[in-house]
C-alpha cells in the first residue's frame, strides 16, 4: 500500500495491524492565533464516516477537501476519493473521478492526488495526468513545474529531490516517517525520521533502546540535511507550519508548538476533553489562518462499533479480505456448530467455502454492549446475530448470542488499533427446512 504502508508503518507491528480497521474522522473548526494565543473552537466533524477519512487540505477560497475511504483499502489509491466540504451550505461531497491520497488543491483550483505511485493532476473537468512519473511516491511537495521533494514509500522510506524533466530521484535521506512539508518563503522542507533505520532484528531488537524521532530540514540551495531538534513525544510526525514561522505537531489529545527560536522546546498549545479527539495524527490550516482541520481516531467503542459494521458489510458483499480484516493474525472462532478456527487465514478459507457452498449465505452481528476494559488492553463486546443461507435441503434462518474479546495495541505514534482475538457464537434458534441440513 502507498499511503497507508506509511500510516501502518508508523502505527506499530504488523502482525496485530494487517487486521486493523483505519478508522479516522476529519474534524473543522475556528482558530484564534492573534497576539501569540492559539485557541481552537466550534470543532465539527465534517466527514462522519466509518473508516478512513483524512488527509484535509484547504483551497484558496478556504473550502476543505480530504480523502475518503470508498472500498477496501489497497496499494493503488483507488479506494479513496477526494471530498470537498463547502462551509457555506455545510456539505461535504465527492469530486467525481478524483481517486487517490493526498488531495492537494492547485492555485487553479485543480487537485494533485497520488495514486499508484504517481502524482496526478485531476482537472475541473475530470481530465487527468501524471505529474510524476514514478512508482513509489507516498507523499510529495512541489516547489515548481520542475522541482519536487518526495517520500518515496520504500524498504529505506527516502526523501529525494526529484525532476520532473530528467525524471532522476536524488535521494537526500532515508528512515522518514512524514511527508515533507514546504518552509515558507524558503526551497526548503522539514520532515520527521526515525532513529536507528532500521529497526534491529531479532535479538538485537529485544536489547535495543527504543527507536527516536527527530525533526529534520532538506535545504534545497545546498542539498543539505540537518537535525533542528527530537521530537520527544509519541506522534505520526505529520506536521504543518503557521503564519507566526512555527510548527504544530499532535500526539494523543495535545497540539504542540515549536519554534525554531527555542529549538529544544515543544510549548503545548491545545488540548481537548471530547472522547472522539484523543488519536490526533493530522493538522491543517487554512489560507488565512482562521481554520483549523484535525484529523482523529475515534473512542475505543466507535473503533470497536466501525470495525463490527464493516465486518457486517464485508460478509453481505462475500468479501473476504475485508471480513478478515477485523480478525488478529491468532484469532479463534468458535461457531454456532461447536467447530472451532484457529486463525485469522483459516477463518477467510471456512467462509470462502461456506459461500461456494451456500451462495447466498450471509450473517449479521449487532452488538448490544461493548464494554472497554479498566485494566487490560481488551474489551468485551456481546451481541446477537442472525444468519440465512439455503441448503439443499430448503432455506434455513439462525439467530443466536455472540461474545467476541477485542485486543487493543498502541503503536509509537500514540495511535489505537483494535482486532478480535476470539469469538464464541451460540444458535437458539433456526426455522425453515434447511435447519436440518446444517
Amino acid at each position: 500500500m502507498r499511503q497507508i504502508a506509511l500510516f501502518l508503518f508508523l502505527l506499530a507491528s504488523a502482525a496485530t495491524l494487517t487486521a486493523q480497521i483505519n478508522d479516522s474522522e476529519v474534524w473543522v473548526g475556528s482558530l484564534d492565533m492573534a497576539r501569540g494565543r492559539f485557541v481552537v473552537s466550534n470543532l465539527v466533524n465534517i466527514s462522519k464516516h466509518p473508516g478512513y477519512d483524512n488527509q484535509p487540505a484547504f483551497f484558496p477560497d478556504g473550502r476543505v477537501v480530504f480523502t475518503s475511504q470508498i472500498a477496501v483499502l489497497d496499494e493503488t489509491g483507488h479506494a479513496v476519493q477526494a471530498v470537498i466540504h463547502d462551509f457555506a451550505s455545510g456539505t461535504s461531497a465527492p469530486v467525481p473521478g478524483a481517486l487517490g491520497f493526498s488531495p492537494t488543491p492547485a492555485a487553479d483550483g485543480s487537485l494533485m492526488l497520488l495514486r499508484e505511485g504517481k502524482v496526478w493532476l485531476h482537472e475541473a473537468s475530470g481530465k487527468e495526468r501524471t505529474l510524476t512519473e514514478t512508482n513509489d511516491a507516498g507523499y510529495f511537495c512541489r516547489f515548481d513545474d520542475r522541482t519536487w521533494v518526495l517520500f518515496m514509500n520504500d524498504k529505506q522510506r527516502r526523501i529525494v529531490v526529484y525532476d520532473a524533466m530528467t525524471k532522476a530521484l536524488d535521494t537526500m535521506a532515508v528512515g522518514a516517517g512524514s511527508a515533507p512539508i514546504r518552509i515558507p518563503g524558503k526551497r526548503a522542507v522539514t520532515f520527521v525520521a526515525v532513529e536507528p533505520f532500521p529497526a534491529p532484528e531479532g535479538e538485537a531488537a529485544k536489547s535495543a533502546p527504543p527507536r527516536k524521532l527527530f525533526l529534520r530540514q532538506l535545504d534545497l540551495g545546498n542539498r543539505l540535511v540537518t537535525t533542528l531538534t527530537a521530537v520527544p513525544f509519541p506522534t505520526s510526525g505529520s506536521h504543518v507550519r503557521t503564519s507566526r514561522g512555527t510548527l504544530l505537531m499532535a500526539s494523543a489529545h495535545t497540539i504542540y508548538e515549536w519554534n525554531p527560536a527555542h529549538p529544544d522546546e515543544w510549548r503545548p498549545v491545545a488540548q481537548f476533553d471530547d472522547p472522539e479527539l484523543q488519536g490526533l495524527t493530522r493538522i491543517a490550516l487554512n489560507p488565512r489562518g482562521d481554520r483549523i482541520a484535525l484529523v482523529s481516531t475515534p473512542r475505543d467503542e466507535t473503533i470497536i462499533r466501525d470495525s463490527r459494521a464493516a465486518s457486517n458489510e464485508a460478509l453481505a458483499a462475500h468479501n473476504a479480505a475485508a471480513f478478515a480484516q477485523v480478525l488478529r493474525d491468532d484469532v479463534i472462532v468458535t461457531a454456532a456448530s461447536g467447530k472451532v478456527i484457529q486463525g485469522r487465514a483459516a477463518m477467510r478459507q471456512e467462509i470462502e467455502s461456506r459461500w461456494k457452498a451456500q451462495p447466498d449465505l450471509v450473517f449479521v452481528r449487532t452488538p448490544a454492549s461493548i464494554e472497554i476494559s479498566r485494566s487490560d488492553p481488551s474489551a468485551s463486546e456481546r451481541g446477537t446475530w442472525t444468519g440465512h443461507a439455503t441448503t439443499t435441503a430448503g432455506p434455513a434462518d439462525w439467530r443466536g448470542d455472540y461474545m467476541a474479546v477485542w485486543r487493543k495495541t498502541v503503536s509509537s505514534a500514540g495511535l489505537p488499533s483494535w482486532a478480535i482475538a476470539t469469538e464464541v457464537f451460540v444458535a437458539l434458534d433456526c426455522s425453515g427446512a434447511g435447519c436440518a441440513a446444517r
